[in-house]
């Protein structure tokens, strides 16, 4: 399965980054994906214009499954995922942040 930052890093003419960061922050261990792909609007506008059936699940099934679980759970587990910009407002990449809380 594909993931957002996956189709961002696939359109790009040269060599993409992806960078994983692992923190522990104010009580939640935090997982940040970051790369320097195209930024998920064009890559959308890219995969549209192609002849592809697929349909990502990479963040509406978890995001699912993550409004269930808080529904149980006194400190929420958050997903956040942020479009990154260049200085003139163009896609430059996309961040994945994914915080679970860490009982103490």
């Amino acid at each position: 399965m594909r993931s957002n930052t996956e189709s961002g890093i696939r359109h790009k003419v040269e060599t993409g980054h992806i960078d994983i960061r692992f923190l522990l922050q104010d009580g939640l261990i935090r997982f940040e994906v970051e790369d320097d792909g195209v930024g998920r609007v064009k890559a959308l506008k890219i995969e549209s214009t192609q002849k592809s059936r697929h349909r990502s699940m990479a963040t509406s099934n978890p995001r699912d499954r993550l409004q269930f679980l808080n529904k149980k759970l006194k400190k929420k587990i958050r997903l956040e995922i942020i479009d990154l910009k260049d200085k003139s407002g163009q896609g430059c990449g996309t961040r994945v942040e994914f915080g679970i809380p860490v009982k103490k």
